[in-house]
């Protein structure tokens, strides 16, 4: 991949004011991919609303950066069972009438 297509981590790390080794620990723990194009770290775009994502559980709800996976586990989880929630009160209309 041609690095003008993806972003720098320094890039994104002084944008949204965090240390870089917050995203590499975050891609050390599997997370986010990147990508090392001649000594510089990136990541790619498609990858940004998770990486702002655990941004702000980190910022906002001070998770520790070894603990967000299980937050983003529980988080797709909960997603995914609203999804069910809502296909099944659809069905339960759809009997009532």
């Amino acid at each position: 991949m041609h690095p003008t297509t993806l972003i720098s981590i320094r890039e994104f790390c002084v944008y949204h004011q965090v240390e870089t080794t917050f995203v590499e620990t975050l891609a050390d723990n599997g997370l986010i991919q990147t990508t090392i194009v001649e000594q510089t770290t990136y990541v790619e775009p498609t990858q940004l609303t998770q990486l702002e994502k655990f941004v702000r559980l980190h910022r906002d709800l001070h998770i520790h950066t070894d603990d967000l996976d299980i937050v983003s586990d529980l988080l797709d989880r909960m997603e995914s069972l609203q999804g069910q929630l809502q296909t099944m009160q659809n069905r339960l209309r759809f009997y009532e009438r």
